[in-house]
Parts: C-alpha cells; sequence; structure tokens
C-alpha cells in the first residue's frame, strides 16, 4: 500500500496518495514510513502542523529513518527555526552520512546563519554525491560570491555546465557570477542563453534588469523589473531595484515608495528600539528623531533635509556616525546631535526626550523631495570649523602659487560598483600635468604605493596629509580651503557639496542613482558639475574633458563654479 502511495505520489494524485497512507495508519497506527509520507504530502500543500505532527512520530517509531529527520529539519526551517532544523538535518546526517539532500539543506541553514565556510563546505559535498543536483551547484557560487572567490563559482558553474549544457537555471546562476564580476556583456550573454533554454523567473528578470541598468539601457531595465513584479508581486528586490532607475531619471515621485525596500535588507539590520514612524504629517510642536542607516555619503547627503525638519519640528534629535557628529553639531545647532552606538541602542539620555515619531534620514526624501523643484538651491549646508580652515590654508598656501586641487580616483568596494566608478591613479595624467596646480589626495584607504609610483615613473607630486583623512572633521576643513575637488564618485563628492564647495565628479556611463543619469548638474547639490562617460566604460574623453577645463582654470587664476557659471 505505501509503494502504491508513492506511485500515486509520482503521478500527481496527490489525494489518492494521503488516503492510502491514512488506510495504512487506520490499521496499523504506529506505521513510520506511512507517518513519514504523509509529514512530506501535508508539507508540500503547507500544512505544516500537520506535517510537523506526521514526521515527529515517524521519528519517534523509527529514530534510524533519515528520512523522517530530513522532513522534520525542512519543517523547522519553514516554520522558522533555522536552529532546530539544523539540528534535525545533522541527525539524518548521523544515519547516513552519504545523503546529498542532508548536506544540501544543512548548507542552506549554515549559510543564513552566516557561517559561509561551513555552508560551502556541505554544500560542495551535496553536489559531489549528486552532480546533477543544479540547486546545490547554485548554493555554492552563491557562497564564493560571498567570500569574495568569483573564480570558484566560475570553475563550478562551468563543471556543471559540461555535465548538464542544456540546464537554462545554471546559466542563469552563471550570470548572475559574471554581473557580480561587473562582466556585464557574458553576464548578459548567460541571461539571454537561459531564456532561451526556458528558464524564466522573478530572479532571472529582476537580474536582468540590473545589467541592463548598469549599462545604461534603462527603459528595457524597468520593464523587466515590471515584469518580475508580475510573476511575483512580493519580490522586494524587484521593488527596490526599479526604484533605483526610477530615481535615476529623477522620476522621484514614483521612485521613493520603492526605496523603502532597502529598510527590509539583511545589509539594514532592524534597531533594537524603534518610536512611532514619522508619516508625514506636521512636526509643529513635536520631537522627531532622525537616524541615519546608510553609508557616509548618503547619510551627508540625506542631512540636506534636515534644515526642514528643524525648522518644522519642535525639537528634533540627530543620530548620526561617529565621525560626522562634530561637523553635524557644528552644522545644525538648533537640532541635537549625538553619535550611534554600535548596536544602535539609544542613549538613555536621549530616551528621556519624550521622542514622539522617529525616521530613517533616507526615508526624509519621501515626504521633502518629490520633484526637482523641491531640491534647495543651497550654498552649503554643512559648517566646517573656521579654525582648522585656516590653519589648511596656510599649509595650502606654502605649496606655492597656483590653484589647490584635491583629488580622489577610487570610490567604494568591490561590491559598491568599485571597477566602474574608479579610475586608476596613472590613466589621470592629463589632468596631473600641470606646473600652475597644486594636487592633494582626499583618497581614503592605503593610497601610498599609488602616489609613490606616480611620483617614481612619472615625476609627478601629490600631496597627501594622512591625518586630513582620518578625522571627518579635519576631511572637511581641508575641502573648505581647497580651490576644487575633482573625483570620481564616493563620499568626497557628498562632503565637498554638502560644503558648498566647487566639485568636479568624473562618472561612470550609469552611475548610483543620486548622481542622475543625465545632466552636468546633481540636485543635491548646486556647487557640483558632472563630468559624464559617453559611453559604457569610456573614461578617455571624460579625462581630456576635465584636464581641458582645468587647463582654463589655471588661465583664469580662478575656479567658477557651477553657482557663477
Amino acid at each position: 500500500m505505501l509503494e502504491r502511495a508513492r506511485e500515486l505520489e509520482r503521478s500527481g494524485d496527490v489525494a489518492g496518495a494521503r488516503a492510502l497512507c491514512e488506510g495504512i495508519l487506520s490499521r496499523d497506527p504506529g506505521h513510520a514510513g506511512a507517518h513519514c509520507m504523509l509529514g512530506a504530502l501535508y508539507g508540500e500543500a503547507g500544512e505544516l502542523e500537520r506535517a510537523f505532527t506526521h514526521f515527529s512520530e515517524a521519528m519517534r517509531r523509527a529514530p534510524e529513518l533519515e528520512q523522517a529527520h530530513l522532513g522534520l529539519g525542512n519543517v523547522q526551517r519553514l516554520r522558522g527555526d533555522p536552529q532546530a532544523a539544523a539540528a534535525s538535518y545533522r541527525r539524518a546526517l548521523a544515519i547516513d552520512n552519504d545523503s546529498p539532500a542532508a548536506h544540501y539543506s544543512l548548507g542552506l541553514v549554515l549559510r543564513h546563519f552566516g557561517q559561509i565556510n561551513a555552508a560551502l563546505e556541505h554544500l560542495q559535498r551535496a553536489f559531489s554525491l549528486s552532480p546533477a543536483l543544479s540547486d546545490a551547484a547554485k548554493e555554492c557560487a552563491l557562497c564564493h560570491i560571498q567570500l569574495g572567490s568569483y573564480d570558484a563559482a566560475l570553475a563550478l558553474l562551468e563543471d556543471a555546465l559540461r555535465r548538464t549544457p542544456a540546464a537554462g537555471d545554471l546559466h542563469a546562476a552563471l550570470g548572475f557570477v559574471y554581473q557580480k564580476m561587473h562582466r556585464l556583456q557574458a553576464a548578459l550573454e548567460c541571461y539571454e542563453k537561459a531564456q532561451s533554454l526556458g528558464h524564466v523567473d522573478a530572479d532571472l528578470w529582476n537580474n536582468l534588469g540590473i545589467v541592463l541598468q548598469e549599462l545604461g539601457r534603462l527603459p528595457e531595465a524597468l520593464a523587466l523589473y515590471d515584469k518580475a513584479l508580475a510573476l511575483q508581486p512580493d519580490f522586494p528586490l524587484a521593488r527596490f531595484h526599479r526604484a533605483l532607475a526610477r530615481l535615476l531619471i529623477g522620476d522621484y515621485a514614483n521612485g521613493w515608495p520603492d526605496y523603502e525596500m532597502r529598510l527590509i535588507s539583511e545589509d539594514n539590520p532592524r534597531r533594537p528600539y524603534a518610536y512611532a514612524r514619522w508619516d508625514g504629517s506636521a512636526l509643529a510642536g513635536r520631537t522627531i528623531l532622525v537616524y541615519s542607516e546608510q553609508g557616509l555619503g548618503d547619510e551627508i547627503m540625506f542631512a540636506s533635509c534636515l534644515p526642514q525638519i528643524v525648522d518644522a519640528a519642535g525639537r528634533c534629535i540627530v543620530e548620526c556616525s561617529t565621525k560626522l557628529e562634530a561637523l553635524f553639531r557644528r552644522s545644525f545647532p538648533r537640532a541635537r546631535v549625538y553619535a550611534a552606538n554600535a548596536d544602535r541602542s539609544i542613549p538613555e539620555a536621549i530616551k528621556a526626550e519624550s521622542i514622539e515619531c522617529e525616521v530613517p534620514s533616507g526615508s526624509l526624501p519621501l515626504h521633502l523631495r518629490r520633484s526637482l523643484a523641491d531640491f534647495p538651491r543651497h550654498k552649503g549646508y554643512l559648517k566646517a570649523d573656521p579654525q582648522r580652515v585656516a590653519a589648511w590654508r596656510e599649509r595650502l598656501s606654502a605649496l606655492g602659487a597656483g590653484l589647490k586641487v584635491g583629488i580622489s580616483w577610487q570610490g567604494g568596494t568591490h561590491k559598491t560598483r568599485s571597477p566602474l566608478r574608479s579610475i586608476p591613479l596613472p590613466e589621470w595624467l592629463p589632468i596631473l600635468e600641470s606646473d600652475r596646480t597644486h594636487f592633494v589626495s582626499l583618497q581614503y584607504g592605503d593610497c601610498r604605493g599609488a602616489l609613490d609610483e606616480l611620483a617614481t615613473r612619472h615625476r609627478m607630486h601629490v600631496t597627501h596629509w594622512q591625518e586630513a583623512i582620518d578625522d571627518y572633521d579635519e576631511t572637511a576643513a581641508l575641502l573648505t580651503a581647497l580651490d576644487l575637488v575633482v573625483s570620481v564618485c564616493t563620499a568626497v563628492i557628498h562632503l565637498s557639496g554638502a560644503l558648498g564647495r566647487p566639485v568636479w565628479i568624473m562618472a561612470p556611463y550609469c552611475p548610483e542613482w543620486r548622481y542622475g543619469f543625465a545632466g552636468d548638474g546633481m540636485p543635491w547639490y548646486p556647487s557640483v558639475r558632472v563630468f559624464r562617460q559617453p559611453s559604457f566604460g569610456e573614461w578617455p574623453p571624460v579625462i581630456a574633458t576635465v584636464a581641458r577645463e582645468l587647463r582654463a582654470l589655471e588661465r583664469q587664476g580662478a575656479v567658477q563654479t557651477s553657482q557663477s557659471a
């Protein structure tokens, strides 16, 4: 009867299979095999409590039944108890250490806990035991991506595709690896191959949309995000990337609502304490807490909304990065500013302020920047320390006559598109070849090797004051003292623009949404001028234009900002 039930289940007659299993249990209530199969049938139907009961009974009746432990683990994982699921999978492996399903399932749970190396070990074991298990290959590749081992991910998927070249899902996974490596054309080809093999799902449309967006094909990208959401309406990633595309083209009214999806990201953990979320209603007489939840550049950019909140609220409290605390206190004297704790807990002194509502800083534009007309033409909303500015002007003056220009040539990390938005320092030679301008490094991280090579190979000296990089208040003072900043897309752009200083940005063909897709300006900062790649990956024309414009400024002996142009 049990074998007949399995045949019915394989043929799609779930009701018949369930009835046969119930019949077995009516004759033998302790039949572990029938309990195990019923657990699986109920689990597949989403009836997790019934599935849990039957798997537990099967395990009690036959502790050596590996499928019962494996099934119970699956139910526990679906019920949101990954720790219990991991224990069940380990019990299954204790019975059969060559179970591909148990290794695969345990690998998934360990990845959930962030134990990537341990997860990879089990997933690789599952794939070696069952090379046809394409999901194991895909999950292995995802682990390698998280570890930054892109070549290992490529090798694994290419090996899997040699075994099953018609597996569309593996081509899609390979495309995802290329996408993470920023090899966009290769990713595009893999995604198109996956489609031709009949593999189409919401993930594919979303990832293909991201690739097309990075290539600057925005209408196609937006259409693909919509297709992903048509297949899976509750797909946060597709909504989020659609938001970025809309913000990139200046569709703020439609972009900001979906931008809220960032708040449910694993990279944005929840705060341990929360007040009522501000909904854009009147703030007169009320106390509001504005807290940061992204990187320094975004924190500075969204702070452009703080003057409006300070003016509107009875009292405004601002939580910010420790690096920005002194700068924000000086710039927003009517607000109470404090540095965020490492665990994001709210200090007792702040709790005593009778806070009535709170809002993450990245959500302020949802209410305050609905159209281009909502962006103020400010002259700078952050204020550097005047004494430190004077000190830096003195140091800059000691370099000699001529313009004093700060430069930054590398932005972000590999994860945040550094290869697409960075320009190796030797490629700056047309800009740096001048005896009438003194260049000052604003580059964070270890850049001494690049500067030494520039001096040794090209006889060009760029001044680097590490103390100005280590302390953001010093950075702000130095930026205020400089005549001009020329930089790729990085946080120094935001700090310079927020100080109202003239900034030239060298932007990739399709930059992050903050910089917009077209035009030579940036709505967040009126003092910014954008020099854009004419096509994907093409830096030489940008460098040539910046060099030509800088030579013109040298002849004039003064810097014209976009405000005075």
